[in-house]
């Protein structure tokens, strides 16, 4: 029986209060949650999601530099890339890849090295060598290093250890809408310092109710009812954070620090709409298009083109006319 959003939402709250609540989550989602399945997960499928993107603006990711945002405890992106040929800093502001699951990761890439060939355009006999590079790698930072890349956690990554225009390319997976509204700022900024002139950003951001999967018994997109003040209040703690911003506020963030967009690939759930027509949303919301409003992820390709003019930080009530002209 699928679990109901207020349970979900009722054990993270409790566990984010209670001493050595991380560790007691994390045996959670081990025993009931994505932890459980890694074969299953949709990281793997992310991971080439974002090489194929890669691979079309920069002709692939062999030989390059990439920054991960946010590695996670399943570790299917540096893994993925490292074997694609990048050399992969990955960083995270808590430790979580864990030694086992690292090894669980590892198999399935033993069993689809052939779709990871075909994503990201690298001959499948390099990734078969770097996966026998690996193979006695007894932990995910080992296989890194074995890679000619680092697994960096805990580390703060608004100051990254790069200098001025190192890197290829910075890439993050369902991290950015879990980042608070504050600081992603300087998180964009430090991309857009330590990325090449003319490098490439990949951001795959998902903008639903990661407390209302389906069949939890809530739309999604139900919690764009809540105030700022009571979201952050009730749902954002040490365990989770959701900023619930909305695709043109990513756009417009992006562009306020120096990328410019080449790809943009939405996803709206249409089926939500009549939906949101009839649910009192909150102020930030309430001058959005309802395509806007309904976007339930993007896949972006940005690229550093400018110094940013000026500092920029979202508020509760930023607005967007282009997104207000079809409301």
């Amino acid at each position: 029986m699928p679990i109901r959003w207020w349970m979900k939402w009722g054990i993270s709250y409790s566990f984010s209060h209670l001493p050595y609540g991380r560790p007691l989550y994390e045996k959670m989602l081990r025993r009931f949650g994505e932890l459980s399945q890694v074969p299953s997960s949709t990281r793997f499928e992310n991971t080439e999601v974002l090489l194929e993107m890669g691979r079309r603006w920069s002709g692939g990711v062999e030989g390059q530099h990439v920054v991960e945002l946010g590695t996670g405890w399943i570790t299917a992106v540096p893994l993925g890339f490292g074997l694609a040929g990048a050399r992969v800093d990955t960083f995270d502001i808590s430790r979580l890849a864990a030694d086992d699951l690292f090894y669980q990761t590892r198999d399935v890439y033993r069993k689809h090295g052939e779709q990871l060939a075909r994503a990201s355009g690298t001959a499948p006999e390099k990734i078969q060598q770097r996966l026998e590079r690996i193979g006695s790698a007894r932990s995910f930072a080992e296989a890194c290093q074995l890679l000619d890349g680092a697994y960096h956690a805990p580390f703060d990554t608004t100051a990254l250890p790069f200098k001025d225009g190192e890197v290829d390319m910075v890439v993050s997976n369902l991290v950015l809408q879990c980042v608070p509204k504050d600081v992603i700022p300087p998180l964009l900024k430090e991309s857009w310092r330590i990325l090449k002139p003319g490098g490439i950003a990949l951001h795959r951001i998902r903008m639903s109710d990661e407390y209302s999967p389906p069949g939890s018994g809530r739309n999604h997109l139900e919690y764009l009812k809540y105030s700022e003040q009571f979201w952050n209040r009730w749902f954002n703690h040490s365990l989770k954070h959701i900023n619930r911003l909305r695709a043109p506020q990513f756009l417009e963030l992006f562009q306020e620090h120096g990328f410019s967009c080449l790809e943009c690939a939405r996803k709206i759930d249409e089926q939500s709409i009549p939906f949101l027509q009839q649910l009192t949303l909150a102020p930030p919301f309430r001058e959005m298009s309802w395509e806007d409003i309904a976007t339930v992820s993007i896949n972006v390709v940005l690229k550093k083109v400018a110094i940013p003019e000026k500092e920029y930080s979202v508020t509760a009530g930023t607005g967007f006319a282009s997104a207000a002209s079809s409301r």
